[in-house]
């Protein structure tokens, strides 16, 4: 039961991650209303926070992957589980703070959503590879 609950929590965290990512991509046009800033100065401050933010969770999520699920192979169902919590949190959110008739989304929004979606299982992946200990054989054959 302890699995359980520690990949679901991964897998939630995951969600969040891309969750907050792509909100802050969504939602340029508030942030650039509230703050007074350009367009241009919200765009880089965006690209900066999620660039810093994929470096931290990145980290963040090797490491308990690392400490949690300790090689098992059940832990590759994060591929899938944090599809729910994603929907979850944007149908939550949408729910609380829908669209306004002053927001305005480009194609590139779209595109960079999607782009997202799809290579995020790709990103999960590669943390649960990276973050899986070597078997003995393998670990022998690396140092000869």
């Amino acid at each position: 039961m302890k699995f359980f609950i520690k990949l679901n929590t991964i897998s939630a965290l995951y969600a969040l991650a891309l969750f907050i990512a792509i909100e802050l991509i969504i939602n340029v046009s508030r942030i650039s209303t509230l703050t007074g800033w350009e367009w241009d100065h919200v765009y880089i401050l965006i690209a900066v926070i999620n660039v810093i933010g994929l470096l931290l969770s990145t980290l963040i999520f090797i490491s308990l992957t690392k400490k949690w699920m300790i090689g098992s192979k059940y832990s590759y169902w994060s591929l899938i589980l944090w599809v729910p919590y994603f929907i979850l949190l944007f149908s939550f959110f949408y729910t609380y703070v829908p669209f306004s008739s002053e927001v305005t989304l480009f194609p590139r929004f779209s595109l960079l959503i999607f782009g997202s979606g799809i290579l995020f299982p790709v990103y999960i992946l590669f943390i649960n590879v990276y973050a899986s200990p070597l078997s003995i054989d393998e670990e022998e054959m690396w140092q000869t």
